[in-house]
Order: C-alpha cells, then sequence, then structure tokens
C-alpha cells in the first residue's frame, strides 16, 4: 500500500550503482543529498551491485539489482520509482544494457508505479529494437528530467510526446566540495610527492574502437612534462581505467604518475581541487574539475563530453577525434584564455548547480502528487 502524505514515502532508485565507478558513486551521493534535504521522511532503497557497500556508503537500504523477485517486490511497496542520472538509457554499451533499464520501467508500469527520470542523459540510442523500446516505455513515465538539451532531442526524435521533458543538469553539479574531501585530495598528492609543482591530472577509459588515442594523449603528457608540469593519471572505473592509465603513461619519455589505489568519488573531488589543469575523457572528471575550479581540456570520446563542454561555453570538439593537434590546439587555447576560460566555467556553474538542483524539486512535486492520490 503506497504511503499518505504524512507518512514515512518510499522511494526505489535505480542506476550504475556498486560497480567502483566514480562518476556513478557521485550521482547517487548527489540524488541522496539533494532529496533528503528537500524531504526528511523518505525511506530511500537503491538498486546496486554491491548493496552491502551502498547501504554503508550512503545511509539508504540497498538491494542486488539483478535479482528480480527482490527488485518486483521492492517495487511493489515503493511509492516512486527514480531512474537515477547517468547515461543509462543508451544502446551504445550493449541492447541488454537499454533492455535492463527499461525493463525496470515496463515492471514499475505493470506495478502501477509513477517513474521520475532525474537528469538523464540520453543516447545514442541506434538499435530499432531499442528505439521502439524506448518510444513505448518512456512515454508512459511521469516525469522526465535530462542534463542536456541534446538529451531532450534524442527522445524527441525516438518518438517521447509525454510528459513534458524537462532540461537540467547533470545531478554531481549540485555537489560542493567539502573542506575535508579537500584535505584528504592533498594528503593523498603528498603521498604520491607531487606537492610544490603545477599538476595536471589526466582521466583515461578505455576506447577499444580507436586505440591510437593513448598515443595523443602520450604526446600532449610529455610536452606538459617539457615545461615544468607533473602528470598524474587518475583512474576513475577500476580496473579498466588504470591499466589505460599504465598504457598511457608507460608511451610517455617524460616521468609520470598513477594513481593506484582506488579512490572514491570524495577523495577524486578532493584531489581534482589540487590541480591546475585537467584533461580528460571521463565526463564526471570534468564535472570534478568544474567543480574546483580548474581549467580543462576535454578529450570528447563520446557525444556526451561534447555536450557537457558545449555548456560550459568551450569547444566541443567532435566527437570521436582525439588527436595530438586537437590536444595541443586545446591546450595552446586554455594556457593564452585561462582567465576568461575559468570565469565562464564559474559563471555557468552557478547557473548548472542551480538546474541541477531543481531536479530533486521536480522529483519531490512528483512524489508528492502521487502520495496526495492516495489520501
Amino acid at each position: 500500500m503506497a504511503a499518505k502524505l504524512h507518512d514515512r514515502a518510499r522511494v526505489l532508485v535505480s542506476g550504475y550503482y556498486g560497480f567502483n565507478n566514480a562518476g556513478d558513486e557521485a550521482i547517487l551521493y548527489a540524488l541522496v543529498q539533494a532529496l533528503r534535504r528537500r524531504r526528511t521522511n523518505l525511506e530511500l532503497t537503491v538498486l546496486s551491485a554491491m548493496p552491502e557497500a551502498t547501504a554503508q556508503t550512503y545511509g539508504v537500504h540497498s538491494i542486488p539489482r539483478r535479482q528480480l523477485p527482490v527488485v518486483l517486490r521492492e517495487m511493489r511497496r515503493t511509492d516512486l520509482f527514480i531512474m537515477g542520472g547517468g547515461g543509462l538509457l543508451q544502446d551504445t554499451t550493449s541492447l541488454a544494457s537499454l533492455q535492463y533499464y527499461l525493463g525496470l520501467v515496463a515492471m514499475a508500469d505493470a506495478c502501477g508505479r509513477k517513474v521520475f527520470f532525474y537528469g538523464q542523459g540520453i543516447g545514442p540510442i541506434r538499435t530499432g529494437v531499442g528505439r521502439r523500446m524506448t518510444r513505448t516505455l518512456v512515454n508512459r513515465v511521469a516525469a522526465i528530467t535530462v542534463r542536456d538539451e541534446e538529451s531532450r532531442r534524442e527522445l524527441a526524435e525516438i518518438g517521447v510526446r509525454r510528459p513534458r521533458i524537462t532540461v537540467t543538469a547533470d545531478p554531481v553539479l549540485g555537489i560542493e566540495p567539502e573542506p575535508a574531501w579537500m584535505e584528504q585530495g592533498r594528503f593523498v598528492l603528498d603521498e604520491m610527492g607531487l606537492a610544490g609543482a603545477p599538476v595536471a591530472g589526466i582521466s583515461m577509459r578505455p576506447w577499444p574502437s580507436a586505440p591510437e588515442y593513448v598515443h595523443a594523449v602520450a604526446a600532449a603528457g610529455d610536452r606538459l612534462a617539457g615545461e615544468g608540469w607533473r602528470v598524474l593519471f587518475l583512474p576513475f572505473h577500476h580496473p579498466g581505467d588504470l591499466e589505460v592509465c599504465r598504457e598511457t603513461a608507460a608511451l610517455m619519455r617524460a616521468p609520470a604518475t598513477v594513481l593506484e589505489k582506488p579512490c572514491d568519488f570524495s577523495e577524486l573531488i578532493g584531489i581534482c581541487t589540487h590541480l591546475d589543469l585537467a584533461i580528460g575523457m571521463r565526463l564526471h572528471f570534468l564535472v570534478f574539475a568544474v567543480l574546483a575550479g580548474v581549467p580543462l581540456v576535454g578529450l570528447p570520446y563520446d557525444p556526451k563530453v561534447s555536450r557537457f563542454l558545449g555548456r560550459l561555453g568551450l569547444d566541443p570538439g567532435l566527437p570521436g577525434v582525439i588527436t595530438p593537434e586537437d590536444i595541443a590546439g586545446r591546450l595552446a587555447y586554455v594556457f593564452e584564455h585561462r582567465a576568461a576560460v575559468q570565469a565562464t566555467m564559474q559563471e555557468r556553474l552557478i547557473h548548472l548547480r542551480r538546474a541541477a538542483l531543481a531536479t530533486a524539486d521536480l522529483a519531490v512535486a512528483t512524489l508528492d502528487r502521487q502520495l496526495g492520490s492516495c489520501i
């Protein structure tokens, strides 16, 4: 039975949680904090690959994401099902991934539960079956918020006509770095002997379709090292990112440092607050750099990176193009216009943070409408 307005409201949250991906864990933290600031009587349950760790880290209930009978039981008792932020609805990773998340939407609909899309990044969805499933199921959700205009356009082109799609921002942009995170970040850098010189942080990820990109990034690292920079590679998803970070560092002629130990999102944000330059493929590394006020160069291996750079007022580049010349040109622009780039980023961050937090307001409003209808 659904809760009434004065009862403890139940919310079930899905996403790519429990996989040691710093970006997705930051999304969950941002979502949980924003919702709890608006409603103190929420009982949050999160689907996770590591439910015990998720429960302990975020102070929520958590259940195994792949145990569908357990998920169904929780879905039947929830008041609102939230499809958490991130690029969940895409079939680039695999069609199976898209089918999993849309299957949860279908389950919620079959149980008569309202569905809220929380700052989603949509697409690319290229397969015919993926587009048909998306059109059929997403037209049945209660409310949709997406993190950029291109995601709204993708849904519209697929044929999603209702409900109205609201463009907000990536949930992580609502985070304000805590002093303890900054202290921990400084401690990690000191441990690696990186105090006293400008540090360029580089985020890499596997990209099998374009293996030559590691050489382009290694060349950029050598150029920076030759100008007195310390180069630090920061894996965001273990073990895949760590392997490609090691490979790229080994290709450099100059010495470089790889952050070997796994760090959670708060430690990585803390490290970013002490960087002097950020060069990255991982979207949420770039988001962390913006939160820290660090000039950045995005490497647009995926359209979502180009979209984010565009929202910052930076050159979005060509998705899938990472060459030595491209990186060199971007670095030259940032060095020449450093103050202007930082000022623009901080101005955009004010608006993006407001938009990110507005997503929680819309989620709570959807929940309240659901609870009100049960009285």
